[in-house]
């Protein structure tokens, strides 16, 4: 009895190796930690080498950098991720930013999602995104 279920078990085990266990939901749109991290670390990379947010030239897998919350003109001197927050969605990293003109040091959550493009959000912006809210314009 035991080998016509050995003999199931052997090629479904076998298909699911080589065919890789992706999951089905939102969870399939969340890299890697250590993909999100260099994500994360070249988007602030490219802003801190003065390139405009949006895509990062070079990247590779694509990376989409959106950081809307800060003062026009304002350069990022230098960068520290802080800490990964735990969680099953997105990945949300913490990381302290040194900005001048003008002079500033904050402390801010970047959201990590998607696997090409990859997308690093600051949360304000992802929490509008999320609530489909936008910044008006003034009139």
């Amino acid at each position: 009895m035991r080998a016509p279920l050995l003999s199931a078990l052997v090629p479904a085990a076998l298909l699911a190796a080589l065919t890789g266990c992706r999951p089905a939901g939102h969870e399939r749109f969340v890299p890697a930690e250590r993909s999100a991290r260099e994500a994360l670390e070249s988007a602030l990379a490219a802003w801190q080498r003065g390139e405009p947010h949006g895509p990062v030239p070079g990247a590779s897998p694509a990376v989409q950098f959106v950081d809307t919350h800060h003062k026009p003109g304002q350069r990022l001197k230098s960068f520290g991720v802080l800490s990964l927050a735990p969680g099953d969605g997105p990945r949300v990293f913490t990381v302290r930013l040194t900005l001048d003109g003008p002079a500033e040091e904050a402390r801010v959550r970047y959201f990590v999602f998607g696997i090409d493009p990859v997308w690093v959000m600051r949360q304000e912006d992802y929490d509008m995104a999320a609530h489909w809210e936008h910044p008006m314009k003034k009139s």
